[in-house]
């Protein structure tokens, strides 16, 4: 239990100052008298002080900070920081205007379709369901990654903000929830199999437009192999930013009102290039090389192989020699590895100085 302010030893008063100095006393006298703990607090206190001091939000929003304050400047964490009590303080007193319709209408017109078209249409017809028909904000929707969503077959699942959609047969599959969502996570999967900007162009170039009378399919989808941003940020190009956050609260927020307001410029489609130089012929030479050897091999090894016969001693020695060879070879690589991590050092550097480079040209 503390005692009311100054609180002895415990909070010095250039930790509170003037600024703070009546809402911290309002909150350690009432935390005195209801026996809580003021320093450190816990965000359930909070709550329970706001509750039996009714004010204006701003007024709470000022007497969280002098509370949060108090805290740090003390070396504890900030109690007022919780999800929960930062959804409460941040509420807008007149409710938002309901985008859903026009978010829809949005998705409606997308194109799924074309190059890279197709690519940031689909992208931004989840951003779109995600933030207006889901209710997520810019900051929860940058922060998925793609563990967070999951599909059962049936039902598309957010754990973490409580959102479970069950696939509705009977909307079309242009706006359809979860058929917006497969359409992009089997995007992604694709670039998890074959990361090629040239074979997801061809990809999109070749796709049949979904219409309303398209079938979605709902097959599971594969495995994640390599887990990332739900929603990464792409150049003008379609390359995805080597980034491993995903679009910022700022990048969504323009987004979305650039649809929302009917202010989108229209991307222009290109046509995906191959260039014809030869490597494309080599790897089918190599696969056909490879069959016509295993098959040769299958032929001319029609007699099983009989193992040697080795005594108990030859097989301990060469168990032994089996693994002194493993742990040289794992010496070996240790070693290496800070100059691996040296390299990525510097090629990560490399990269964000060829981004930069890129967006001051664009500008």
């Amino acid at each position: 239990m503390t005692s009311s302010y100054p609180l002895g030893d415990l909070v010095p008063a250039i930790a509170i100052g003037a600024r703070y100095r009546y809402d911290w006393q309002l909150f350690a006298d009432w935390c005195t008298a209801v026996e809580a703990s003021a320093l450190p607090a816990d965000p359930l206190t909070i709550a329970l002080f706001l509750d039996e001091h009714p004010a204006a939000t701003s007024t709470h929003r000022r007497r969280v900070t002098a509370i949060n304050t108090v805290h740090t400047r003390c070396g504890y964490p900030a109690p007022g920081t919780a999800q929960a009590l930062r959804e409460r303080l941040t509420r807008r007193t007149r409710p938002r205007p309901d985008l859903r319709d026009a978010a829809t209408d949005v998705i409606r017109r997308l194109p799924t379709s074309g190059w890279p078209g197709g690519l940031f249409g689909r992208r931004d017809a989840l951003l779109l369901t995600l933030t207006c028909r889901m209710g997520l904000s810019p900051i929860q929707v940058g922060r998925l990654q793609r563990s967070d969503i999951t599909f059962d077959g049936r039902t598309l699942r957010i754990p973490s903000h409580g959102i479970f959609i069950p696939h509705d047969p009977h909307e079309s599959p242009r706006t359809e929830q979860v058929a917006v969502y497969l359409r992009w996570a089997r995007l992604q999967a694709f670039t998890d199999r074959t990361p090629s900007n040239r074979w997801l162009g061809e990809s999109l170039t070749n796709a049949t437009p979904v219409t309303d009378d398209s079938v979605t399919g709902l097959q599971l989808l594969p495995a994640i192999r390599h887990n990332g941003p739900l929603l990464p940020s792409f150049d003008k190009w379609g390359h995805a930013s080597l980034s491993r956050v995903g679009l910022s609260r700022r990048a969504i927020t323009r987004i979305l009102t650039a649809h929302l307001s009917g202010t989108t410029s229209t991307r222009e489609q290109r046509q995906v290039k191959f260039f014809d130089d030869g490597w494309a012929d080599a790897v089918e030479d190599v696969v056909e090389a490879i069959s016509e050897d295993d098959e040769d091999n299958d032929e001319d090894n029609t007699e099983p192989v009989e193992p040697p016969e080795l005594s108990s001693q030859e097989l301990a020695a060469r168990y032994e020699a089996g693994l002194a060879a493993r742990r040289g070879t794992a010496k070996a690589m240790a070693d290496l590895e800070p100059a691996f991590e040296e390299l990525d050092d510097r090629t990560d550097e490399l990269l964000a100085r060829i981004q930069a480079l890129m967006e001051a040209m664009e500008q």
